[in-house]
């Protein structure tokens, strides 16, 4: 979620609110609608796997109902009360699932997670993924693995003045800057970013981060259908990770 807030998106009959910084999830086959209780816009970034599907032709769509089917605002979904305790799994839910039954992760958690990250690296801890770059992957909690088949979900943090390694990845990726300033260098080219701005990483293209003030990233990617095709491959600093 970009910014506002009093929207409730309705996935599969269950209310889930929307406040910025969340991941909402509506996985294929999961009817969906929304409502806006309050006289001001919100705004949020669809992640789809459509070009994936359209590609392959696998898509399927179906209407659902015309109007939303439930205008209640609970603080809380239903998938969150059952799901959303960390570590702790319900006896009644052992089936794995292909998608999360998470309907939202909360920004609350999510900065809590990564600041945590940067101040135990403060106190000596292997918290970071590299010095000064904090980051957390959002997991389906039935699998361990990723919230969906398709598309693999990641929010990441950069300290002041750090800058990351040059990467190449097999696969793309989208970021939106959340909070900050910094700068993206894609095969050798810089673009200065900014809150709300969006950039693409093309499969195989060089790319590395500047962080001019604290940076906040929301990135998400099809490495889940890369790796399951076994063409995942990394190299890091011009080395294979």
């Amino acid at each position: 979620m970009v910014e506002g807030e009093g929207v409730w998106t309705v996935v599969n009959g269950d209310p889930v609110r929307m406040s910025r910084g969340d991941l909402l999830l509506t996985p294929g086959w999961h009817f969906h609608g929304h409502h806006n209780d309050t006289d001001h816009p919100m705004a949020w970034i669809d992640g789809l796997d459509i070009p994936f599907c359209q590609q392959n032709d696998v898509g399927f769509f179906e209407f659902g109902s015309d109007r939303v089917t439930d205008y209640a605002t609970p603080r809380f979904s239903r998938s969150e009360r059952l799901w959303a305790h960390p570590g702790l799994r319900p006896l009644s839910g052992l089936r794995d699932t292909v998608s999360s039954p998470i309907g939202a992760y909360r920004w609350e958690c999510t900065d809590r997670a990564l600041s945590e990250q940067l101040l135990l690296e403060e106190e000596g801890q292997p918290a970071t993924v590299e010095p000064g770059h904090a980051a957390v992957r959002f997991v389906n909690p039935t699998t361990g693995g990723d919230v969906m088949s398709t598309i693999r979900c990641e929010f990441h943090r950069l300290r002041e003045g750090t800058k990351t390694p040059d990467r190449q990845e097999v696969g793309s990726s989208v970021f939106q800057i959340f909070e900050g300033r910094g700068s993206v260098i894609l095969d050798g080219k810089a673009h200065t970013l900014e809150k709300g701005d969006l950039f693409v990483v093309p499969s195989w293209v060089a790319w590395s981060l500047e962080a001019e003030s604290e940076f906040d990233l929301f990135r998400f990617s099809d490495a889940p259908i890369i790796e399951r095709l076994d063409f995942a491959r990394t190299f890091i600093g011009g080395r294979e990770a």
